[in-house]
Formats: structure tokens, sequence, C-alpha cells
């Protein structure tokens, strides 16, 4: 599949596919230090970073926090949650001032029911994501 652009959800839509997305999308804005996902939450919402860095927090047994990762700009969050339905596994906080689009996982999955073929490229997008996160994990920087 080629890529139309380099947003991290839309990468593979033109502008008539983006906009059906955009329709669903609610815009919000986090202040720094806020809680964006609560760990344990069952929410399978997408998460669109459009502006702004949040970290990645979980909890250790001690009740210690570890960052785990940070995220910045351009990028998802919550996409794995979309696709597997657990609850979230992790705390997400703004490190800054948040600019963020929303797609409420109820709305985009009728979009998406209604759309096969928008659908196979959402979840085309969402592979690449999780694919792009996990090599970042695990290569070695020298």
């Amino acid at each position: 599949m080629h890529k139309l652009n380099t947003h991290p959800l839309y990468c593979f839509l033109d502008a008539d596919e983006i906009k059906l997305l955009q329709e669903v999308a609610v815009s919000y804005s986090f202040r720094a230090e806020e809680t964006i996902i609560q760990a344990g939450n069952r929410s399978r919402d997408i998460i669109c970073l459009e502006k702004g860095s949040v970290s990645i927090r979980i909890e250790e047994a001690d009740g210690s926090t570890l960052e785990v990762a940070r995220i910045n700009e351009g990028n998802l969050i919550g996409e794995m949650n979309f696709i597997i339905p657990t609850r979230r596994t992790a705390n997400v906080v703004a490190l800054t001032d948040i600019e963020a689009d929303i797609l409420p996982y109820d709305k985009l999955c009728t979009l998406l029911k209604a759309r096969p073929e928008l659908a196979g490229k959402v979840f085309a997008a969402l592979n690449l994501q999780l694919s792009d996160k996990f090599v970042g994990m695990i290569t070695v920087k020298t």
C-alpha cells in the first residue's frame, strides 16, 4: 500500500477519506501534567497527538512510578487497545500542553463497518504504527 501523507492514522487515505475520519474525531486540549489515559480504564479510543508530548508511565509493585516511553506529536496513543479489548496498561500523562484528536471507538467502528475499504486502510496504518513502535523498542542504539 502506498503512503499518501505522513499522518500516523491517515497515511493511506485520500482527502475525502480523511474528511470522513475527521468528522468522527473530537478535538481536545490537555494541560501539562494532566492524565490523558488512566491505567485500568476500558476506553478503546484512538488518540492522535497533533501537538505536544506525553509520558507513558507504569506503576511498580512497590507503588513507585516508572516512565517507560515518551511519545511526541505526530504519533498515536491507544491503537493497541483499539485492536485488542483489554484494560489500559499504563498511565499517559501530558508533559506539555497537548492538542489531540480523539477518535471514539464506537463512532469509528460504525464508520469502518459501513466503509470496509476505509477499514483496510485504517488497519494498515495502525499495523504500521505498532510495528514502528515495536522495532523502536527492540533496536539497540550504539
